[in-house]
């Protein structure tokens, strides 16, 4: 089957006069998570991870992720249609480098790719003596005979309450950083900011409560909002200020601004070339600039920080109640990852305020759990057995927060390296959180905080250690991060982020330990000069006490840990009944 798309494909390739075509994994709105109706590169080659690309030529093709999912890419992408690659090993440029001949067109899709991406494969282009052309049309569209529907489901009004603030005040404070800037509009293409700005949620997309659209904001804080208006049949859930219109009118609308000569902010870090290009066809000026919401949007105000406490401690509880259950479950097989996420599922959705999980939880036992983005199917669900390890990675869309947590649980009796290697893990983990840094910090700064343990023992781990979070919103959020490479957004009060790090022994076990942490001012020393800025922990639940090697701690992780085991217990006390506190007492007495 993969055989014939490929094949369909390079016939559609010849019949738009190109010799090979650029696929990125992503939408015009430049999600993570897709409908079903976007997922181009899992129908082409087959690969289902959130992060990847693909390269097809004539002859030969090529699939691309990062260090999350080399192994899932080795599992889903057939070797015999698609060298798989690391892209940390091989990018797609170097991998085009030698394949790419004089006279040669490759094709892309200016609707999926943005300024950076382009400009690379213009210079690669150039040197090779090829040419780039943007497609009108994408070439997976026109052989996808049975490509689904765009999804309609209804949005609906996320109340001030939870919000913390009104819509029109958010436009009116962006719109003056749009003046700010020298322009008259604001093009958002990004789902989650347009949930952000308009007070709305919506269903369009699996785990985040989005709802695909486009935003054209005014600097004076009216706004027109391109939407299909299936979805608003349910009533009003905007003001009057917002004027809507079918989803497809965007680019009549971006025409119709080119012709006033307007000045239309456009940040090239999150909008698709094709829009900015549009504009710059029609007659509009176009700025370049950062986009003034996503950092406003990460920086919680009150009543978003409120939610964030409120539901972490709910979702403590289900945790809580899901470790207790797990610990009376017999080693024998009869258990196996699917019905335990199945179980934690069901204590979550007790709550009447969740909205389901915030992505598909990992449950991965064994040598499952060394795969970092672990997906359970029916063909690679394991029976929970002793002598190893399972890890749990879960979070939840709660009307008052988003949750996103990991535990690794020891089950029967885990081996000497297996409890050194999670103590290497916890130390990072300890030294993140106790962070005090001065305001201006970025995240890249403080990444190694994490991974100096695990260095120290020529170990570490290949994905980022911390990623923003959303209030009701996406799991995954920026611009704010903590890792090696892309982490130069300051820090600031109000960000909330996680605190991950891991390790992973392929074909055996792996480890990660996960928090969401709320960057806080920090009190003064006697004697300081610079205002400083901490972290405080808002995920409530145990640590397994079980796999810590307590010699390898010092005095004050202990005290840290134990601390931190103390509000646990307190916190999460009275949301539990007997049985689970008197698990939960245990699990947290101290070392």
């Amino acid at each position: 089957m993969r055989a014939d798309r490929l094949d369909a494909l390079r016939a559609q390739l010849a019949a738009q006069g190109v010799d090979g075509f650029v696929l990125q994994r992503t939408d015009q709105h430049g999600s993570e998570y897709l409908p079903p109706g976007e997922e181009r590169l899992a129908w082409l080659t087959g690969f289902t991870g959130s992060a990847g690309q693909a390269v097809v030529l004539l002859d030969q093709a090529a699939a691309f992720t990062d260090g999350r999912y080399t192994v899932q890419i080795g599992q889903e992408v057939d070797g015999n249609l698609f060298e798989r690659c690391n892209i940390a090993d091989l990018s797609p440029l170097r991998w085009l480098e030698p394949r790419l001949e004089a006279g040669m067109v490759l094709g892309y899709d200016p609707k999926l790719i943005r300024k950076a991406e382009r400009q690379g494969l213009e210079r690669l282009c150039r040197n090779r003596g090829a040419e780039l052309r943007a497609l009108d049309a994408n070439p997976i569209d026109a052989i996808w005979t049975d490509r689904p529907p765009p999804p309609a489901a209804p949005v609906k009004a996320h109340d001030e309450q939870h919000a913390g603030e009104s819509s029109a005040a958010k436009r009116r404070r962006i719109g003056e950083k749009v003046a700010e800037a020298g322009a008259d509009w604001l093009l958002v293409t990004a789902t989650d900011s347009i949930a952000w700005l308009l007070n709305i949620r919506g269903a369009d997309v699996p785990y985040n409560p989005l709802c695909l659209s486009h935003l054209l904001l005014a600097s004076d804080g009216a706004a027109r909002w391109f939407v299909d208006p299936v979805k608003l049949e349910g009533g009003p859930v905007v003001d009057n200020a917002v004027a809507t219109r079918p989803y497809d009118a965007i680019d009549a609308a971006l025409d119709e601004l080119g012709r006033a000569a307007a000045r239309v902010l456009v940040d090239p870090a999150l909008n698709a070339v094709g829009f900015a290009e549009r504009l710059g066809r029609a007659g509009a000026r176009v700025i370049e600039a950062k986009d003034p919401i996503p950092l406003e949007k990460a920086k919680k105000n009150t009543a978003e920080i409120e939610g964030a406490l409120a539901a972490q401690q709910r979702d403590g509880a289900a945790i809580v109640r899901f470790l207790a259950w797990l610990d009376q479950q017999t080693l024998d097989g009869s258990l196996d990852e699917l019905a335990a996420a199945a179980h934690l599922h069901e204590e979550r959705a007790r709550d009447p305020l969740f909205f389901g999980p915030s992505f598909e939880t990992i449950s991965a036992h064994g040598p499952n759990s060394a795969l970092p983005h672990y997906r359970v199917s029916a063909a690679s669900n394991r029976p929970l057995t002793g002598g190893t390890l399972y890890l749990v990675d879960s979070g939840s869309q709660y009307l008052d927060g988003t949750t996103d947590i990991t535990r690794t649980v020891a089950l029967g009796h885990p081996t000497a390296e297996m409890c050194q290697r999670f103590t290497l893990v916890l130390k990072g983990h300890i030294a993140l959180s106790e962070a005090i840094f001065p305001r201006g910090t970025a995240g890249s700064q403080l990444d190694l905080l994490a991974r100096q343990f695990l260095w120290r023992r020529g170990l570490d781990y290949d994905h980022g250690t911390g990623h923003g979070i959303g209030s009701y919103l996406c799991v995954h959020e920026g611009p704010q991060r903590l890792a090696k490479r892309g982490g130069d957004v300051p820090l600031e009060p109000g960000m909330i982020l996680s605190n991950e790090p891991g390790y992973y022994k392929p074909g055996e076990y792996g480890i990660r330990i996960e928090n969401l942490v709320l960057v806080e001012e920090a009190a003064m020393p006697e004697g300081g000069e610079r205002p400083l800025l901490c972290f405080r922990n808002l995920t409530l639940a145990p640590i397994d006490r079980r796999l810590i090697e307590t010699h390898l701690l010092t005095e004050p992780e202990r005290r840290w840990l134990d601390t931190y085991h103390a509000r646990v217990r307190e916190e999460l006390g009275p949301l539990l009944d007997a049985a689970g506190n008197a698990w939960l007492e245990q699990a947290t007495a101290p070392l």
